[in-house]
């Protein structure tokens, strides 16, 4: 009986077993190569190489994003505990209609107005 059982259990292994495959490891014939069948062993070594490479890009990916968020992180801790600004403060950052061309403008206005030239221009 543990025979028996010992030749159920290695009967599928029999089965799978690489004899009686055409085609497969490098037993590739001219013609199949020519139509351009590759082997078992090179399309395997292609995948892994790109499953490495495809987890190596999104682990540096994640260290980048956590870098980010990191700084992110550092600057809204000095804009919150210094600036006494929160970036989810309704009061703050209220809905406008105010284009970036517009704030980019006044910010440029307010600025060259201040320069010493440009008063000296204004006063006279």
């Amino acid at each position: 009986m543990r025979q028996f059982a010992l030749v159920l259990m290695l009967l599928p292994l029999a089965a799978c077993s690489s004899f009686g495959w055409s085609g497969q490891g490098t037993s590739l014939t001219a013609e199949q190569r020519q139509r351009g069948l590759r082997d078992v062993a090179a399309l395997s070594n292609q995948h892994d190489t790109e499953q490495f490479f495809r987890d190596v890009r999104r682990k540096s990916d994640g260290r980048n994003n956590a870098f980010g968020r990191d700084l992110m992180k550092i600057s809204d801790f000095f804009d919150r505990h210094f600036w006494n600004y929160n970036a989810n403060d309704p009061y703050i950052n209220y809905p406008s209609d105010t284009t970036k061309l517009e704030h980019m403008g006044r910010f440029a206005l307010t600025t060259v107005s201040a320069l010493p030239l440009v008063d000296e221009v204004t006063n006279r």
